[in-house]
């Protein structure tokens, strides 16, 4: 992520970088790397938050700093720009080096933690900052959607983004591009390094220039690339020093030990295996595959390839997936899962040293993963269907689990729940109660609500006949389809006659809640009352929504009052982890707390699996042929969307209920208004109200809940934490702790 950053002054100490008056791009179409532009937003002065490892979700100021860029771009280009993201994970793609930088960011963040809880808030702040690590699969899944909203093109490169960045340029698809070193080694001309919009230049890089101040060739230049880290490969091993960003001059002095040979000095290396991964690195540069102008996909420079470059690249998918990829009809992790074979669970941004995190993502979440997988691979060539998958966990990689997709009886004959959907608009408008809800706002309610007349469910029994295909058609019919199919399949839903399951039943229950306490759809965005309580139910059978102490020893945790105090502190705050908090376009400040964390993590791991399962759906119901597959563009992109669990929240709204909760275990005349605390929050009323609400909606699905679903202890539990919280909630109110009735 900070390579990034240590490239544009590196390049500008070696006299590389050119300013031309931004005039001159005027008219221009402007690509992006997009995960460059994102990496570069979170580690910069100025835009960076130091303590997003500590909270999750998105940055607080993402969006504002994306339309201050897209602002400016309109406003100097008078165009539109193409932002082009990375795709499925190439074959070469190194574990064990994203297993030793999990590692080092586990071991910087312990210590930013350790920093925090000894009480010194500024240092705990730069410690964070130093961390300068962070996943961003959720934040570009939902800023591809964020720009396609905002008018921006927008595609998904099949792999690497700057091949696919380079080619367009090369074809006159972009007037220039922006972006990273990487785009040196594909052949760029010149490139943006980035806009300075006060001053109105634009930095960027000459390669010519740049080739003949470095005294290198193409060749060189690409091995240093690729040496330092900068170019499809971690860094060379000698150049690797704990709490600092390799340094590329150390890589170019590597370089120069080895007579400017790149893969001599791989040879040389200490780590055997990166002679290998070098190699395989070359040979992906001149043979990536990248979208054509037309849609096709081709492989550059084929007739040179070798016979095992699917062993570099990876095993290609049909173009018609690639094509979905692009559109952001399904995102690219299940489909790197699939392609390499392999399942990586790299440690969460608490450290992940909980029994309960572990089990889950080695365990618990293992059929969740398998079934998507099996969905994907049954539409695929009989190579991914007789190829198991490793799953493989950070914490013991010896541990090898293995899922079975070969002997999964799904694979090779489709499940037949899908193919009983195919409902289209006129049988899909003739619920008068679902007709009242936006289907594009809040698709799962919207589902769930149809379903509740029994004899309109079982009319919803769809299945094509015998050689019928493209049944659907709307965008509408689409999406509800989709969302029928994925709650089906996740036990809502009866498969005898479509009618609702207990677990439907207990979900109809929470959302009848929600509405009528003007929680469900009232949210911005709308969407966001479901996804909490759908999620609190998935957390729920996976016995993972209650109060007992699940991170023992993880600081943080509910810390006054008596023992039942704290379970139902602890409970009550794990249902607002599920909510989103209201907060300025600015970094975060306030109280901060591990053992949230733990649990939002928990929850985001269990969220991130639940849209994966939706867009495999998405993507069956077309490849499938249920269907009509040629259309627009937009149709596509707008689809994955509206799809359930686009936006991952932080764990704000759950800091704030933990905060004002606590504060009522003490006595009323030591308790502190805890609105004083989080300083740029914009409504923390409105925050604390919203919590209630969804903690209203989820207790109500759980006490309705058959008792073959939710057992006595559970139902207890929320029992006694809803009295508990109803007491308090009218404690707060004469004695200032917030004042929200």
């Amino acid at each position: 992520m900070a390579e990034s950053l240590a490239f544009r002054e590196w390049a500008k100490s070696e006299g590389l970088v050119t300013a031309v008056p931004i005039s001159e791009f005027e008219d221009a179409v402007i690509g992006y790397d997009a995960e460059d532009f994102i990496n570069i937003l979170l580690v910069q002065e100025g835009t960076k938050e130091p303590l997003l490892p500590a909270l999750g979700g998105l940055p607080f100021a993402l969006r504002s700093h994306i339309d201050r860029e897209l602002a400016n771009i309109e406003k100097f280009t008078k165009k539109k720009p193409l932002f082009i993201f990375n795709g499925i994970d190439l074959e070469l793609y190194d574990r064990k080096f994203v297993s030793k930088e999990s590692e080092r960011a586990v071991r910087i963040l312990e210590e930013a933690w350790r920093v925090y809880d000894s009480g010194d808030g500024d240092a705990a702040v730069r410690a964070f900052e130093r961390a300068c690590t962070y996943r961003t699969g959720h934040i570009l899944r939902f800023l591809y959607h964020y720009l396609h909203e905002k008018g921006a093109n927008v595609m998904v490169a099949p792999y690497n983004a700057a091949a696919q960045l380079a080619y367009t340029d090369s074809i006159r698809g972009v007037a220039a591009a922006h972006g990273s070193a990487s785009l040196l080694a594909f052949g760029i001309d010149k490139f943006i390094l980035h806009f300075d919009w006060d001053a109105q230049l634009a930095h960027f890089i000459d390669r010519g220039q740049a080739l003949s101040r470095l005294s290198m060739d193409e060749g060189q230049l690409t091995d240093l690339l690729m040496l330092s880290g900068l170019l499809l490969l971690p860094p060379i091993p000698e150049i690797i020093r704990d709490n600092q960003v390799p340094s590329i001059t150390a890589a170019r002095q590597v370089l120069r030990q080895a007579g400017m040979n790149g893969f001599r000095a791989a040879q040389q290396s200490k780590d055997k295996d990166y002679e290998t991964a070098f190699k395989k690195a070359s040979f992906a540069v001149r043979h990536m595959i990248v979208c054509e102008r037309n849609g096709d996909y081709k492989q550059l420079n084929f007739k040179d390839s070798p016979n095992d470059i699917a062993q570099v690249v990876g095993v290609r998918y049909p173009n018609e997936v690639y094509h979905y990829l692009a559109k952001g009809v399904i995102g690219p992790r299940v489909l790197s899962w699939r392609a390499r074979l392999e399942i990586f669970e790299s440690p969460p941004l608490d450290g992940g040293s909980s029994a309960a995190y572990r089990e889950l993502v080695q365990k618990k979440l293992q059929a969740l993963h398998l079934r998507s997988i099996a969905i994907v691979s049954s539409r695929l060539t009989r190579w991914y269907q007789n190829n198991n998958i490793d799953l493989i966990c950070w914490f013991n990689e010896n541990d090898k689990q293995t899922l079975d997709v070969k002997d999964n009886p799904s694979v090779k004959t489709p499940s037949k729940e899908p193919e009983s959907w195919h409902v289209r608009d006129n049988l899909r408008r003739s619920s008068p109660a679902a007709e009242r809800i936006d289907l594009n706002a809040t698709p799962i309610h919207y589902a769930i609500t149809w379903l509740s007349d029994d004899a309109l469910a079982k009319k919803s029994l769809t299945k094509r006949e015998k050689d019928q295909h493209s049944v659907l058609t709307t965008p509408a019919e689409l999406l509800s389809n989709t969302t029928w199919r994925f709650l089906h399949d996740r036990g809502y839903i009866n498969s005898s006659d479509h009618t609702l399951t207990a677990w439907g039943k207990a979900l109809k229950a929470a959302f009848e809640k929600a509405a009528a306490v003007k929680y469900l759809g009232a949210t911005t965005p709308p969407r966001e009352a479901e996804e909490a309580i759908f999620t609190a139910f998935e957390l729920l059978r996976l016995d993972l929504l209650n109060g007992k102490d699940l991170f023992p020893g993880v600081s943080g945790g509910a810390s006054r009052g008596t023992d039942q105090d704290k379970a139902n502190v602890q409970l009550i705050t794990r249902v607002a982890t599920l909510g989103t908090f209201k907060h300025q376009s600015i970094g975060y400040t306030g109280p901060l707390s591990r053992n949230t964390l733990a649990y939002h993590q928990v929850a985001a791991a269990v969220r991130n699996s639940l849209r994966d399962l939706v867009e495999v759906h998405a993507m069956n119901l077309l490849v499938g042929g249920s269907a009509v597959r040629v259309r627009d563009n937009e149709e596509y992109t707008e689809l994955g969307g509206r799809l359930p669990f686009l936006k991952e929240p932080d764990v704000g709204l759950a800091l704030v209920v933990k905060s004002y909760l606590d504060e009522l275990c003490q006595p009323p005349e030591r308790r502190t208004d805890v609105r004083k605390w989080f300083i740029h929050a914009e409504d923390i009323d409105g925050d604390i109200d919203r919590a209630w609400k969804l903690w209203d909606a989820i207790n109500a699905g759980i006490q309705a809940a058959d008792g073959a679903i939710v057992g006595p202890e559970t139902r207890d539990a929320f029992e006694v934490a809803d009295s508990w919280l109803q007491a308090k909630r009218a404690s707060g109110v004469p004695n200032g702790t917030n004042g929200v009735e």
